[in-house]
Parts: structure tokens; sequence; C-alpha cells
């Protein structure tokens, strides 16, 4: 029994590592949009079984970050204005009512660890020092943490499920907003934002919380749209980072 269970434990860690590895790949840019995912090679490269990859995969369709069509395999998402519009509509409405729950239901621990991932993020570079057109890892994992603890109070798991799949789908985008929109962000006030809307949070002021929040998702939208979608237009065209 003592065997089995640590057999258990050592599976389900590999599973949750080779899920995040792909995941940071395609993030990262190291997959691009629309490339094509090869268990096979996927296999080969992480050294584990195919059980173990399509698991992987799968989770990362369900995040919608990866497709899956029958007899046509796996790739990671095709990117469209579209889209990104439904991901912003849709987060807007889910987030916005998360929030509001976490402002009526958190405790003294909510608000603590509210304040102390927005430190942590205004604080953490938001740009990556050797490739300043690019957020950085560091900034990237503070702010989703600073998001998620945003609305980590408000008691009802499906409804962060939802969040959390919408919140890395949008993620994708962002990465790869490319130059242009990397310098209208720094004409925006991001940390402006977070600050504002961390405050209003811990204020228990949950109608401008979620106005705030609305808003700061709405800007992000229309940065995207305005200055970064002719690389992720032309991103799928060429998709290296095929696993083909």
């Amino acid at each position: 029994m003592t065997v089995h269970m640590a057999k258990r434990g050592t599976a389900v860690t590999v599973n949750e590592d080779i899920y995040r590895r792909i995941r940071s790949d395609i993030l990262a840019g190291r997959i691009h949009p629309g490339a094509k995912l090869s268990p096979a090679v996927l296999r080969e490269r992480f050294g584990v079984s195919l059980g173990v990859i399509r698991e992987a995969l799968t989770k990362l369709a369900e995040q919608k970050l990866v497709t899956a069509r029958g007899g046509q395999g796996f790739s990671v998402v095709t990117l469209s204005p579209k889209e990104l519009g439904d991901l912003t509509l849709v987060r807007v409405d889910l987030e916005s009512r998360a929030l509001r729950l976490a402002v009526e239901r958190g405790d003294l621990a909510w608000e603590s660890e509210v304040v102390s991932t927005h430190h942590r993020l205004a604080r953490t570079p938001m740009r990556d020092e050797a490739d300043p057109e690019r957020t950085s890892d560091e900034w990237a994992e503070a702010h989703l943490a600073f998001h998620e603890a945003l609305i980590s109070a408000c008691q009802v798991p499906l409804l962060l499920d939802f969040c959390h799949t919408l919140r890395a789908a949008t993620e994708l985008y962002r990465r790869w907003s490319g130059p242009a929109a990397a310098k209208l962000v720094a004409k925006r006030d991001v940390t402006g934002e977070h600050l504002a809307i961390m405050e209003a949070a811990v204020a228990r002021n949950a109608d401008l919380a979620a106005e705030l929040l609305a808003e700061h998702y709405r800007r992000t939208q229309q940065v995207l749209l305005a200055g970064g979608f002719a690389q992720l237009e032309t991103a799928e065209e060429a998709a290296p980072g095929s696993t083909e």
C-alpha cells in the first residue's frame, strides 16, 4: 500500500510538472499560436508516457490554450480580434461578480493576501531585462497572484474555475501583444490601476472595485487591439515552435 501511494503521488507530480512546462512554453512564445503539438514528439522531449502528455494537452485545451480536433490532433490556439473581444466580455462579467462576492465575504486573511500580492506586484519589474518588449516571467507570476487573490474569497469554486480558464486564455494574447503594444502599455498607468483596485477592495467598496476591474480589462483589450494585433495575426502563419 505504501509503495502504491508513493507511485500515485509521484505520478501526480509528474503530470503537473509536464502541464506547467508545456503551458510555460506556449505563454513564453517558445511554441507559437497555431503550432501543431505532437504527443509523440513531446513524449520524446520530456521523457514521459503518452498518457501524461495527453493529460497535459487535454488540461490546456480546457483552459483554451490548446485546441483538440478529432483526427487532426492538438495545436496551440490561433488568435483573433473577435475571440479577444469575446474573452474580455465574459471575463469582465464573471470576474466582476466574483470580486463583488469576495469583497462581501472576504475576511482579514483575504485582505492581507490582497495587500501582500499587490505589494509584490508593484515592486516587480514588468519588462524582461533581456527583452524589454516582452513581459517578465516574474511580473506575470506576480500579476496572476494578485488577480487570483482579489477574487479568492468569493467562495464559489465553479466561478473561480471559469475565471481561471478565461485568465489563462487572455494571458496568451497579452504575451503576444508585440512591440507596439509594449509602447502603449508604457504610456498607461498600470501600477496605478492595480493600486486603485486593491484600495477599493480592502475598503469594501464592491461597486467601485468591480467597476475599476472591468475598466482595467477593457483597457488591456484596447491596447492589444491597437498595438499588438499585427504580430498576433502573423505569428500563427509561420507558427514556429511546432512539435511535429
